[in-house]
């Protein structure tokens, strides 16, 4: 057992590896572009292209069946009939992807008074069928924790797209140049995973035994991919409507540079624990336990340290790296980073439901979630406006903690040792810094 272990062990050190420097190197792309694009463009072009964003991934998310999470989960996820039924599934998922976006286009364009979207969703559309045509050897190499050559076609055609973004907006000064450059790097992302991973080939196929498998593990993950795009993209649709398009550009901004760490922590957990913990559930499931309880650890210390940082440093952060057009999106770093002190201790569960196959379970917590939050909005926009809404944001973290206790306490994975220590920190740390009233003027 012990040289079975020890190869887990080395080849989750390896994927994890991979996955921090993939999403350090992306991030880092990101905040120099973002500093490029800032300068070049209107701040309103951010906030049209979030809105755009959050259209393209609701609409990817709220068709999503757990394809790619099927073939690393089942027994069968190395067996062509299984992986290409799949695939196809997958493409089929691309086409209706487009067209449901292209139907949206003028709905979407006139709920904002925004003619321009219309425009921008239209082309944007076809990325739903530029990613439905993407290699299933993805899956595949993630289900076998082989992942150096995933992370860098995702380095590589962000790279790319990123170049043509730049060069677009320097040439043209346009918000066309944020639509072209996901369109290009999408496309670059597709053609790679065909033609440079290895792993089954794909073609059409229809196996009925391995349709109804997919089907049925999808089901509930269509349900959490829909309730995932109202946590996410549809919380900043809801704001662009309460507020508006520029205070949206500001909130973007700042979750984006809130989520960095959070985001380190899911891209490990999707990307490497989901199929560490899926191997541990089908060959030794008494150390589950034991494992998760390393996996949090590792995950919890960095991000809340960082998140710590954002709390106290977060509007000189924005001051430095923006110029002054983009100063309000300082105390919104700054709240969000509040909600994330407590938000760190949930996220990392979530990827051992998965591997359990209780998707279900996941789901629930992920709706009672969305409630808590959309109430806490609306409550928060109507009393104080922006400041109130985004304290509401975070504070839907701490909020949601004891429902994940309660739940992850009667599966015997609830971990107070670890999490109950940094509660208390985390409170001493909001105390003092909500005390402060001109941080919340």
């Amino acid at each position: 057992m012990k040289p079975e272990k020890s190869k887990l062990v080395h080849r989750v050190l390896r994927a994890g590896g991979w996955t921090i420097f993939g999403f350090g190197a992306s991030q880092l792309l990101r905040l120099g572009g973002n500093l490029i694009l800032t300068r070049l463009l209107f701040p309103e072009a951010f906030g049209l292209m979030a809105i755009v964003q959050a259209v393209l991934v609701g609409v990817t998310l709220l068709s999503d069946i757990g394809v790619e999470q099927s073939i690393i989960h089942n027994k069968r996820g190395n067996e062509p009939a299984f992986v290409n039924t799949a695939w196809t599934l997958k493409v089929i998922r691309g086409v209706l992807t487009c067209v449901v976006i292209l139907l949206l286009a003028e709905p979407v364009a006139s709920f904002y008074s925004e003619p321009m979207l219309a425009q921008l969703l239209r082309v944007v559309g076809f990325i739903g069928i530029i990613a439905g045509l993407g290699s299933t050897k993805f899956a595949t190499a993630n289900r076998n924790l082989s992942i150096g050559k995933t992370t860098m076609i995702d380095l590589g055609s962000y790279a790319f797209g990123m170049a043509v973004t730049l060069i677009w907006a320097w040439l043209d000064r346009s918000i066309w140049s944020l639509v072209i450059g996901n369109v290009i790097g999408a496309t670059v992302k597709t053609v790679a995973s065909h033609v440079w991973l290895d792993g089954i080939g794909n073609r059409f196929s229809w196996e009925r035994e391995s349709l109804g498998v997919l089907l049925s593990f999808g089901r509930w993950i269509f349900v959490s991919s829909a309730l995932t795009f109202l946590a996410g993209e549809g919380i900043r649709l809801l704001i662009g409507d309460l507020l508006d398009v520029k205070s949206l550009a500001f909130f973007s901004l700042a979750v984006a540079m809130d989520q960095i760490p959070r985001r380190i922590a899911q891209q490990v957990g999707g990307g490497v624990l989901f199929p560490a913990y899926s191997e541990v559930m089908r060959e030794k499931p008494e150390r589950l336990y034991a494992v998760l309880a390393k996996s949090r650890l590792i995950q919890i210390v960095p991000s809340w340290l960082a998140s710590v940082a954002l709390v106290y440093f977060g509007q000189d952060l924005m001051e430095f790296l923006y110029d002054g057009r983009y100063k309000d999106s300082g105390w919104m770093l700054q709240l969000l980073a509040l909600g994330s002190l407590v938000g760190c201790l949930s996220s990392p569960y979530s990827a051992v439901l998965w591997a359990k196959g209780m998707v279900r379970t996941s789901t629930v917590l992920l709706a009672v979630q969305i409630l808590v939050q959309i109430l806490a909005m609306v409550v928060g926009a109507h009393f104080w406006g922006a400041r109130g809404l985004v304290l509401a944001v975070a504070l839907t973290s701490w909020l949601m903690y004891p429902a994940h206790a309660f739940v992850y306490a009667g599966l015997s994975l609830w971990q107070p040792k670890i999490d109950l220590p940094v509660i208390a920190a985390s409170l001493l740390i909001a105390i003092s810094v909500l005390s402060n009233q001109s941080f919340l003027r």
